[in-house]
């Protein structure tokens, strides 16, 4: 989970809160709000947006707010949805560290050797039948003896002087 995301999961889970009691206010209250002005019977709610007006009464603002207000409480569920999974997410990624080194199922556990250079224990593994070796290929412990560091053995090898 990058850290942007988890970011925003905190910020979500931090103003779930607020859009909820929003939303609440908003569905549940009596009063009837037109640009932060409460509107009495007979008033009229006007509203610009590109230039257009809309006009609403009273009964219609009412509505117009509740519509707002239900729409409010969904987002709020929504992003205290997003939040939870974010901490959910940040707790199983810091978990996950000290699972790594438990046994897994269907593994069981080997003992550590007791003396220095006898890992595997002896007899305790299967013995592996050698690879078949293609032709023209070195077998093991035949390869030829490398000169020391810092000699070469032709002349204008690499790397130039």
């Amino acid at each position: 989970m990058s850290g942007r995301t988890k970011f925003y999961g905190i910020i979500a889970l931090i103003m779930a809160p607020f859009m909820f009691y929003g939303g609440i206010t908003m569905t549940t209250s009596d009063e009837v709000d037109c640009g932060g002005q409460t509107m009495t019977d007979g008033d009229i709610c006007t509203t610009y947006d590109d230039g257009d007006s809309t006009d609403r009464t009273v009964e219609e603002q009412r509505s117009s707010n509740r519509t707002t207000g239900f729409i409010l409480f969904a987002v709020a569920i929504g992003m205290a949805g997003f939040g939870v999974y974010t901490i959910v997410q940040i707790g199983r990624g810091r978990q996950a560290a000290p699972a790594m080194h438990q046994p897994q199922p269907g593994f069981p556990q080997q003992p550590y050797p007791q003396q220095p250079g006898q890992y595997p224990p002896p007899g305790q593994y299967p013995q592996q039948a050698p690879y078949p070796q293609q032709q023209g290929y070195p077998q093991p412990g035949q390869y030829p003896q490398q000169p020391p560091p810092g000699q070469w053995q032709q002349p204008g090898q690499y790397p130039p002087r």
